[in-house]
């Protein structure tokens, strides 16, 4: 194509000899130039095309390389996190672990001090026993035994050391005929001491196991008693009616009636 300017040249060459052209060499002539003039254009357009296209690549480069910094700066950021938070996971294991290490060594520490504690109770209770109750020898007799845990319950209002005392008759002579009295007064020491639970179930052992002696009538009466203390008086009226109708004739059996008229109001 860049033959065209020589044949131009050519052209023009032949027409400064002074020889007259003919038809066919300005035909000739013209398409020359029209072929010039299209490759011009074509040439101007190929450049602008070169030029937009290396523009529109080194732009999408330069993009391309700005997205790849910036991504690699993201990773780079995400790793310096997940190295921080790795760090403050171990900070937090090695922290748990010594706190379970702490609280282990705590636990042992309470749980000799408890058991220390519970020997020490168990010891001092042993010796307010000791000193609350008075000796009872051995060869003491029946008589002389139930009669000092009268005297501490009734005379003295000792009614922890009057427990024991009866308690140990009870073990010494089961089989004597003051049992039933001096189970009775075990219950009595509860109720005196507003232990009202305990001295409900004596009573009741009282019941169980004395059958129709008439000391099981008081124990009725006392168990009624201690269930209304204890705030349940529909306990309360069982038992009482129970005590009229198993011991109509004795004295608890009025007192009896006296409560249930009195609570039916």
């Amino acid at each position: 194509m860049r033959q065209l300017p020589l044949a131009i040249l050519a052209m023009a060459a032949l027409l400064g000899s002074g020889c007259m052209p003919t038809e066919e060499q300005l035909r000739l002539q013209r398409e020359v130039l029209e072929l010039t003039r299209r490759l011009d254009n074509t040439e101007r357009n190929l450049r602008l095309v070169q030029e937009e296209t290396a523009g529109g690549v080194r732009t999408r480069l330069e993009a391309l390389s700005r997205s790849q910094a910036e991504l690699q700066a993201g990773v780079d950021g995400v790793r310096v996190d997940q190295q921080g938070n790795q760090g403050r996971f171990d900070d937090l294991g090695r922290a748990d672990a010594a706190l379970r290490q702490d609280l282990t060594l705590l636990r042992d520490e309470l749980g000799l001090q408890v058991a220390d504690l519970g020997q020490r109770l168990a010891r001092l209770e042993q010796a307010a026993a000791a000193a609350a109750v008075p000796a009872t020898p051995a060869e003491e007799s029946a008589d002389a035994l139930y009669e000092r845990g009268l005297q501490a319950i009734r005379d003295r209002q000792e009614p922890a050391a009057g427990r024991e005392l009866m308690t140990t008759f009870l073990k010494r002579y089961p089989a004597d005929p003051r049992a039933v009295n001096a189970a009775y007064w075990v219950g009595e020491t509860y109720y005196a001491e507003k232990a009202y639970d305990k001295a409900a179930l004596q009573f009741e052992e009282v019941v169980q196991k004395y059958g129709d002696d008439p000391k099981v009538a008081a124990a009725l009466y006392k168990q009624a008693l201690a269930f209304e203390a204890l705030k349940d008086r529909a306990s309360a009226r069982l038992v009482m009616k129970k005590l009229t109708e198993r011991f109509p004739l004795s004295e608890e059996a009025k007192k009896a009636k006296e409560k249930l008229k009195e609570w039916g109001k």
